[in-house]
């Protein structure tokens, strides 16, 4: 398989405006109301969920109906393998927040080949907030470029680490000084930290729709990303094989960061 680099500027390039017209749509149904229900999982879903997902499927799919879609509400479609480009859509990441009234919730899409996230956007619809990069091509904020990470280490008492409620429930973080912080969503736990507003992050029982675009960003600005178990490096398809399990915690973060948590919470 050769990977194409142009492709993936013109895949984050629709994906952003994609997010654009779906985060207006959003707005507008929170602003109408919005009505919510219960999965048979338990967790909480919204129309916004259904619709928003419906639009970007049906976009996606007319604009580039050899590619594979996977999204949380509604599944897969077409043939998912390396050689074949995933888009991966969570139409709100964060549903619980949206559902309570919180702003913290995004719509993500990422696109993964070749067994890595090559693009991804990320558009916080409340916030004004947009996060996007392409593999080879640096990852922006709001249009503007983020720098690379330094190489991290110890956190210090007044530095933000996110962490997820699984793993708050299930782990001792009492030999981390770091200011922990549950914002209830992956995909802008991993914004926050490609634009350096947390040393980095946790999360368990997450799918790849959740991770595929904010992985494209952290690793562009020189995070990784690593199972704190075992503390092998992050595989795509591997991590949709697995499905979403809640016994294993991914962590993101700089190098140093990462050996520094291995340390602390392994």
């Amino acid at each position: 398989m050769q990977q194409d680099t142009p492709h993936f500027t013109q895949w984050r390039d629709f994906a952003a405006q994609l997010a654009d017209e779906a985060a207006e749509q959003a707005r507008t149904m929170v602003r109408a109301g919005i009505t919510a229900d219960t999965k048979s999982n338990g967790t909480v879903v919204t129309d916004v969920d259904h619709v928003i997902e419906r639009f970007l499927r049906g976009r996606i799919g007319a604009a580039y109906p050899g590619h594979a879609i996977l999204g949380e509400e509604f599944g897969q479609t077409g043939t998912i393998s390396p050689d074949v480009p995933l888009w991966c859509l969570d139409p709100v990441d964060g549903t619980a927040n949206l559902a309570n009234g919180l702003p913290l919730w995004c719509i993500s899409i990422g696109v993964v080949y070749g067994d890595r996230a090559v693009a991804g956007v990320v558009n916080a619809p409340m916030m004004n907030d947009v996060y996007a990069g392409a593999l080879g091509h640096g990852a922006t904020y709001n249009g503007k470029s983020l720098p690379p990470l330094d190489a991290g280490g110890e956190l210090g008492s007044e530095e933000a680490y996110i962490v997820c409620s699984t793993t708050a429930r299930r782990m001792d973080f009492g030999r981390l000084t770091a200011k922990l912080r549950i914002l209830g969503s992956a995909a802008l736990d991993l914004c926050y930290v490609a634009a350096g507003q947390a040393k980095g992050c946790q999360c368990a029982c997450t799918s790849l729709y959740d991770l595929a675009a904010g992985l494209c960003l952290t690793e562009e600005v020189g995070a990784r990303s690593v199972w704190l178990e075992s503390g092998a490096s992050y595989r795509p398809m591997a991590h949709l094989a697995a499905g979403a399990n809640c016994d294993v915690t991914l962590m993101t973060a700089p190098e140093g960061t990462l050996r520094y948590l291995r340390e602390r919470l392994g």
